[in-house]
């Protein structure tokens, strides 16, 4: 629910609760220091003080960011101005990076993503053509899954010795970005008809505008599949979008912008080291081992673990927006905005992972019926983004909680956030407003919690010890204190705009 109407946030860009984010952070965090019986799950940190190194996610990529900067540069210096030889360098450069990835198991990803390219040039125009791409895509994801990655000893005993050489990552962990990428080739070639616009244009203009029918060909299809910035995490680009760039480089990139963002991506970098430093809440989530916390000490435990979860994602969509920048090519900003600095559910989930979200648009949700179906299309596409993200009940309930949380929102911003409703309330309006986005904020960190932190049964504990006398006192209290911080967020939005306009 909103005060300020959504749609005039045109002008905002940046988020001002980055300072807040840190000191409410450090403030909700100081209750969780100092529990040593989980330190076996550490590594050194700083001064000899146990940093917390346990998400599985995330530690990869801080254990190896020397070799993916050493990779990078590499990769920058092989960037060539013809479209020909530049199409041409980065699918070599994007093979070798593959194949050093995930070894002979880049053998499967080439036979899967090549078995998709021929079905599509077949098919063609044919209306079969979009549900082959979709049934195939999540077919692969679930067949990946079970058969986890197909080991080269179930095809062949010959073949056992190939299972030797697959690399540092398990190849179909990182194929659901593989499938985004198909959906994307298909559909764009199917929409296609052979219009096209020379020169620079707008990141939507390079997306809904068709290529030439000779650029939907089998080397392109590879370069974009393969393409190394951005193959193992995003952001997302549409096929379209990236030939367009790779022919016409976007005038927006500059050195100038290269190095700010570095330097940004290096700023959240050191954010994220002082907070392993301090806070270890991954391992305490792990372990379950908030038996015994008291309501404030469970309730830092799960919003710092979703702080961390924003923080280790922005670091890792920024770091390889940046290798795309760095060799020419524009992505959107995954993190359009501070976690803490949302109320509204609808637009959390338009800046958490942007690119995903634009994907999810243009290819499911406008399919679909897009806003004329809103209420029924949220459920098939939330159910599509956990399965996307991964095969697991906690997931799927995460998936139909959004929906059931957001549909409340859309239905009071609907009939409560009107012109005639302001006249009635008065001064008051602005208050329920800030009432129903507590509820809102509530709302959202309950399905995080349960879909990417401690899930159902984690959940049900943390509840069932919150709702207890002590713990709905605190709850009060905090809740004053998000009331406060919806109403900065009211005004945080508000202060561009002169005249607000009406939902």
């Amino acid at each position: 629910m909103s005060y300020v109407p959504l749609q005039q946030e045109k002008g905002f860009r940046r988020s001002l609760g980055f300072t807040g984010y840190v000191v409410s952070a450090l403030v909700a965090g100081l209750s969780v220091l100092g529990w040593c019986y989980i330190a076996y799950e550490f590594s050194q940190g700083f001064y000899a003080h146990s940093r917390d190194n346990s998400d599985s996610q995330y530690a990869p990529f801080r254990n190896n960011i020397p070799l993916l900067l050493a990779v990078m540069i590499v990769h920058v210096c092989f960037r060539v101005s013809d479209f020909t030889r530049r199409v041409w360098t980065s699918l070599v450069l994007s093979l070798v990076f593959v194949f050093a990835l995930f070894g002979f198991s880049g053998l499967k990803i080439l036979l899967l993503i090549s078995i998709n390219y021929f079905v599509t040039k077949a098919l063609g125009k044919s209306p079969i053509l979009p549900y082959f791409v979709w049934i195939y895509g999540i077919g692969l994801l679930f067949l990946n899954d079970y058969y986890k990655g197909y080991p080269f000893y179930s095809i062949s005993s010959h073949l056992a010795w190939m299972d030797n050489y697959n690399g540092f990552f398990r190849w179909h962990i990182l194929f659901n970005f593989s499938m985004l990428r198909m959906v994307s080739f298909t559909m764009d070639y199917y929409w296609h008809n052979n219009q096209t616009r020379k020169g620079d244009m707008t990141e939507r203009e390079r997306i809904e505008t068709s290529l030439r029918t000779q650029d939907y060909n089998y080397r392109n299809y590879l370069a974009y599949m393969l393409y190394a910035p951005l193959y193992m995490a995003g952001p997302i680009i549409t096929f379209n979008n990236l030939m367009h760039q790779m022919r016409h480089p976007p005038s927006t990139i500059t050195k100038s912008a290269i190095a700010k963002y570095a330097f940004r991506w290096i700023v959240v970098v050191v954010t994220m080291e002082i907070m392993l430093q301090l806070f270890w809440v991954v391992a305490i989530k792990d372990t379950k081992a908030w038996k015994g916390f008291s309501p404030m000490e469970i309730y830092s435990v799960g919003y710092i673990n979703l702080k961390l979860i924003w923080l280790k994602l922005t670091i890792m969509w920024r770091f390889f927006r940046m290798w795309a920048m760095a060799d020419g090519i524009e992505t959107v900003e995954n993190m359009n905005r501070c976690m803490s600095n949302n109320y509204s559910g609808i637009e959390f989930w338009k800046d958490w992972h942007r690119s995903y979200n634009r994907w999810l648009v243009r290819y499911l949700y406008v399919p679909l019926g897009g806003a004329k179906y809103y209420a029924l299309n949220i459920f098939p596409v939330f159910t599509f983004v956990a399965l996307w993200h991964d095969i697991e009940l906690r997931l799927l309930a995460w998936g139909w909680l959004i929906p059931l949380f957001i549909l409340p929102e859309l239905l009071v911003t609907k009939f409560f956030c009107t012109k005639s409703m302001r006249h009635f309330f008065g001064d008051w309006h602005i208050h329920l407003c800030a009432f129903g986005a507590v509820l809102n904020i509530f709302m959202m960190m309950t399905a995080n919690l349960v879909g990417f932190a401690v899930g159902l049964d984690g959940m049900q504990e943390m509840l069932q010890q919150l709702l207890q006398k002590d713990g709905l006192l605190f709850l009060l209290q905090i809740s004053i204190g998000l009331f406060g911080g919806a109403h900065a967020m009211f005004w945080e939005r508000a202060k561009n705009f002169t005249k607000p306009k009406e939902h």
